[in-house]
């Protein structure tokens, strides 16, 4: 029967894959996690996280997700290293101007990806319910085709040189969260039904990220955030982390992207805008290499708008749709997807419940891919067309320009960044009115 909650299987065990199993083991007697990769016992990198050594931002709207996914989870963090910090009043940021300090509202933490996923990966060791297998990659969907229902997976060893058996799992609902590599879309062809449309935003993006001993001085915040203007656009992030640490992050464009040599990581540093990035890193030890990154094209897989879906399979995180990762999106969207699986779950597993989930979660992703792919569509080199795209672009422009100048203005526009607000704030009559009048 469709309602039945016996065998969860997740595909995929980075961040997207554990969160969705701590809420699947609420409501399933067993659940199955399948990750190509093997994790390592310490919060350090590993080979299937290629991105995980570079900076990544749990925005607070993910951090308050987090916690109701594992009460107490920033006390752990906390212990094991993690900064608490104050997002708009320890935290210095440049937005074509120096902007204000704001008040201490906006309460959170900093840590790198490589701790949080190791301490989540904690959480789930408690359920003797949850079986993980490691070094495992699945190669198709079992489909049952008279359920018109996918009712499990098979799966080989990952390294193919060693060979190994396929083997087949059954279970009761099926979800991938493998990532941008996702092969959902192939799976589902190879089943007779239709390749979901895609939509595409192209960024070129060139990220390089170093990490530094925090010298012993105390400086005056726990982050840093430069945007600079200019086509293409130069950007840079400092954000303090566990073990008396800096991660640094230098990011460009269209070609235009930083280097991983020592001297010319720091000059690209310098020919930011605002010098305090640089200030802080000219005579800091470095901590480890410099690790270069590149990230081509945001996509959106609408598997919402297939016409015909299959029962028991559902798809999360960048397997549906992934961010340009300097606006820190990924996580956060993973654990308000994992909450609102659960949401969905407490209601039971009737006929439609996949196609129904699917389409829920493209409407949850609405604001954060406008969020992202707005910003790219006005960095990129692409020429935006229409009367309407050009009003949005020049009103963000103004509003931009005004960041530096405006406190109130700026606490809000980082409670949208934080997705803690939703963008039409930006948009509401009062702020509309501000920024328009001051453009004059």
């Amino acid at each position: 029967m469709l309602s039945e909650k016996k065998h969860a299987i997740v595909i995929g065990g980075s961040i997207a894959g554990l969160v969705t199993a701590s809420v699947l083991l609420k409501h399933f007697q067993q659940v199955t996690l399948i990750e190509r990769d093997h994790y390592p016992q310490d919060p350090v990198s590993r080979p299937g996280i290629p991105q995980g050594r570079q900076i990544h931002t749990t925005l607070l709207r993910g951090q308050r997700a987090l916690e109701q996914l594992f009460p107490g989870l920033e006390s752990k963090l906390l212990v094991h290293g993690a900064v608490p910090r104050d997002y708009g009043n320890e935290s210095l940021y440049y937005y074509r101007g120096l902007c204000p300090r704001v008040p201490p509202v906006l309460h959170g933490w900093n840590c790198s990806r490589l701790l949080l996923e190791w301490q989540i990966r904690q959480e789930l060791n408690a359920y003797d319910q949850l079986r993980i297998i490691e070094g495992q990659e699945v190669t198709h969907l079992l489909l049952e085709e008279s359920l018109n229902s996918v009712i499990g997976v098979q799966f080989r060893d990952s390294n193919h040189a060693l060979g190994g058996d396929i083997q087949r799992l059954l279970g009761d609902l099926i979800v991938d969260a493998s990532g941008s590599s996702s092969r959902a879309s192939k799976w589902l062809s190879e089943l007779g039904y239709d390749v979901p449309p895609e939509e595409t935003i192209r960024v070129d993006l060139g990220y390089a990220t170093r990490f530094y001993e925090a010298p012993e001085t105390k400086v005056p915040w726990k982050g840093i955030a430069i945007q600079a203007g200019g086509l293409p656009p130069r950007g840079g992030m400092l954000m303090e982390i566990e073990q008396g640490r800096w991660m640094v992050v230098l990011s460009g464009t269209n070609g235009d992207y930083p280097p991983t040599e020592d001297n010319a990581f720091l000059a690209f540093a310098q020919s930011l805008p605002e010098l305090a990035l640089y200030d802080a890193i000219k005579n800091a030890a470095p901590g480890s290499k410099i690790y270069g990154y590149r990230y081509a094209t945001n996509c959106f897989c609408h598997f919402e708008r297939l016409q015909r879906y299959p029962e028991r399979f559902i798809i999360v995180g960048d397997a549906v749709c992934n961010f340009n990762p300097i606006y820190g999106q990924g996580m956060t969207v993973a654990a308000l997807e994992a909450l609102l699986l659960d949401a969905c779950l407490q209601k039971g597993m009737q006929k439609g419940f996949s196609r129904v989930f699917q389409k829920k979660v493209a409407r949850m992703l609405a604001q954060p891919w406008l969020l992202a792919t707005g910003a790219d569509r006005h960095d990129s080199n692409a020429k935006t067309k229409g009367f309407i795209s050009n009003l949005a672009r020049t009103y963000t422009d103004a509003l931009i320009a005004q960041l530096s100048q405006d406190p109130s203005l700026f606490l809000t526009f980082l409670e949208v960044v934080h997705m803690l607000k939703r963008p039409g704030v930006l948009f509401s009559p009062q702020i509309m009115l501000k920024v328009l009048i001051k453009k004059q």
